[in-house]
């Protein structure tokens, strides 16, 4: 199918170049949109004017040094203004005093209790072994008949 529209436009092109310059526009007559002027006549479509076409020049737009900028400066925005509605919010419950409450530091538990988390979760402490860990002591028990 290629091949017959390759053949076709071949064929077409030669009739268009070898083709006599027959058709030109009366000698007193001027140009107009539809009666093309002397050079235009020379193709074998002189009889139609060509229409011309020009591409337009497409420019790119600048992009800016730091295309996330925008969004930084939102967020930073959005930030600040969250520093300050917590701050203001501290001082409301403060009555007014700007200073710092003492540091609380809460007492580590070694072993005493089970953590927030296993208290919370339900997991209880591990229970010890209640028979033989090893093989040998399990070998050293009474036998079921030697009692």
């Amino acid at each position: 199918m290629n091949v017959v529209r390759l053949l076709l436009w071949i064929g077409l092109a030669s009739v268009i170049v070898a083709a006599p310059a027959h058709a030109q526009a009366p000698a007193g007559q001027p140009a107009d949109d539809i009666t093309p002027t002397a050079e235009e006549s020379q193709s074998p479509w002189g009889w139609l004017k060509m229409p011309t076409v020009t591409m337009p020049k497409i420019t790119m737009p600048k992009m800016p040094a730091d295309p996330l900028a925008p969004i930084k400066s939102s967020a930073k925005k959005v930030s600040d203004g969250g520093k300050k509605a917590w701050e203001g919010t501290k001082e409301l419950f403060r009555g007014g005093k700007a200073e710092e409450p003492a540091a609380r530091v809460a007492n580590a538990n070694t072993g005493e209790s089970p953590s927030f988390w296993d208290r919370l979760t339900g997991k209880e402490e591990p229970k010890a072994a209640e028979g033989p860990a090893t093989v040998t002591e399990w070998m050293k028990q009474p036998r079921v008949g030697e009692e």
